[in-house]
């Protein structure tokens, strides 16, 4: 059971939903607004009653007596947790006076509940009752999966007898509805990326482009390559009778959904996972009109570097939490993981965050590849599966990163072997950052970046994102 001495400034603003909400809270808090604060002796819980733009307060909390912290406000707010809440925790952090009283009454009846639910949870496997699967409505799902399919291969075959580059307005209108379609048929990633290669070719139609041409080209051999399996994959389930989600890439190319509770059933979870996040920026995803939240992380016993992704649609960005940079250690009971091959993206409902021992950068440093040759080969093998991101991140250990090359290009040596460092579009100016980078990161140190495919030199290269050295991390980004 924690309390509210595990309050920091990392803490709130891991927490709040976007960076004005911060700075909300600490203009609540710096204003003088709340008119009575008080805790539980034990201090798990601390409230308090704060003025808002009406004539009564409004009444805020925030509970550690469980695994995460619950937040409740009376305020309409619908950001969670709302300003108040935030700016009661940096009431805490700045030592105001907290007034020893008794657990309100509603809070009490919450926390019963609360741990009714918790120790359900905690039930061994046997004693629970298994969620029923419903496998009639699985196998009909697929089976419009399937029909939908035979949709989007029409236009793929379409498109490339007419030519790519031969998209008329009305022939786009066409496409655009048919692309519609596809939304009855569950399948909202082939939509995406039948939108996507619509709007690019009445883009190349209006100003020929062979950048553009080249996109255009992928994207069409990625929308069939992703047809093609997908049929493979609901036939396969279908013939078999297991129709219920299981390890497949697929499951979500075709635009499904996982929950947590279908990962950890099929075995997608680690226990006592300890990580420690090496890099984060918000990427843009034009396809899907959204912003995404985006963070590499470092498993400390594997080695393993996965990603974290917030999804954040444009058009509902004011009611989902951005996520931000994080620096402390993060100690999970249950890391859940998705399929795919390397990067695979993970996900926790709770973390203990503890500041990252001295010792934790040089096991960092040791989990790292020690072969660039091999590093090379293994992104090779990945970036060959055409549903598979265009870029493979990985943690390559260095003797030395030197700029005074006949290419233009920075390189990185290991032993023997060298590979030029090199912007690319998810993160176009750490290669710049990376030329005022103190010495002392230049040396025996980590680089994570990563590694991507240019055809047109027929040759790898990394785009750096930050160092590991055994004091700590540079980001580049």
């Amino acid at each position: 059971m924690a309390s509210a001495n595990i309050i920091t400034e990392e803490l709130i603003r891991s927490l709040a939903p976007n960076a004005a909400a911060v700075s909300n809270g600490k203009k609540i808090s710096s204003s003088g607004d709340f008119k009575a604060l008080s805790k539980t002796e034990d201090e798990t819980l601390i409230f308090g009653e704060c003025m808002g733009s009406g004539k009564n307060p409004y009444h805020t909390s925030a509970d550690f007596s469980g695994e995460s912290p619950v937040f409740r406000c009376s305020c309409p707010s619908r950001q969670f947790p709302c300003k108040h809440s935030l700016a009661l925790m940096y009431e805490w952090l700045a030592k105001k006076t907290f007034t020893v009283s008794e657990i309100p009454d509603d809070i009490a009846q919450k926390r019963e509940r609360a741990a009714k639910r918790a120790e359900k949870a905690a039930m061994p496997a046997e004693e629970k009752k298994a969620p029923k699967q419903n496998k009639a409505a699985a196998e009909k799902k697929l089976k419009k999966q399937a029909e939908g399919l035979e949709l989007a291969e029409q236009f793929v075959s379409d498109m490339f007898t007419r030519g790519i580059s031969s998209v008329s307005r009305t022939s786009a209108v066409q496409y655009k509805t048919l692309a519609k379609q596809l939304g009855d048929y569950y399948l909202p990633e082939p939509q995406a990326i039948m939108n996507e290669i619509v709007s690019a070719a009445e883009k190349l139609s209006a100003a020929p482009d062979d950048a553009e041409t080249d996109r255009l080209t992928a994207l069409c051999v990625k929308l069939s390559s992703t047809i093609k399996k997908s049929k493979a994959y609901i036939k396969s389930k279908l013939e078999s009778g297991e129709v219920l989600p299981e390890d497949s890439i697929l499951y979500e190319a075709m635009g499904n959904v996982w929950k947590l509770s279908q990962l950890k059933e099929i075995g997608l979870y680690k226990e006592n996972a300890a990580i420690l996040q090496l890099s984060f920026t918000v990427l843009h995803d034009d396809m899907h009109k959204a912003d995404i939240d985006t963070a590499y992380w470092a498993d400390i016993e594997t080695g393993e570097i996965s990603k974290t992704e917030n999804i954040r649609p444009l058009k509902a960005q004011k009611y989902i939490k951005s996520e931000d940079s994080v620096f402390g250690m993060h100690f999970i009971k249950e890391l859940y993981r998705y399929p795919g091959g390397m990067n695979r993206r993970i996900r926790w409902e709770a973390a203990e965050i503890t500041d990252a021992a001295p010792e934790t950068y040089p096991l960092i440093i040791s989990k790292a590849e020690g072969s660039i040759s091999e590093a090379v080969k293994k992104a090779k093998n990945e970036l060959k599966n055409t549903l598979s991101d265009q870029s493979v991140a990985m943690l390559i250990r260095f003797d030395s990163i030197e700029f005074a090359v006949s290419d233009g290009h920075p390189v990185m040596k290991l032993g023997d072997e060298t590979i030029a460092l090199r912007a690319n579009e998810n993160y176009p100016d750490t290669a710049d950052v990376l030329k005022v980078t103190g010495n002392e990161y230049l040396r025996n140190g980590a680089l994570l970046g990563e590694l991507f495919y240019i055809p047109e030199e027929k040759r790898i290269y990394i785009c750096p994102i930050s160092i590991v050295t055994e004091k700590g991390i540079m980001r580049l980004c």
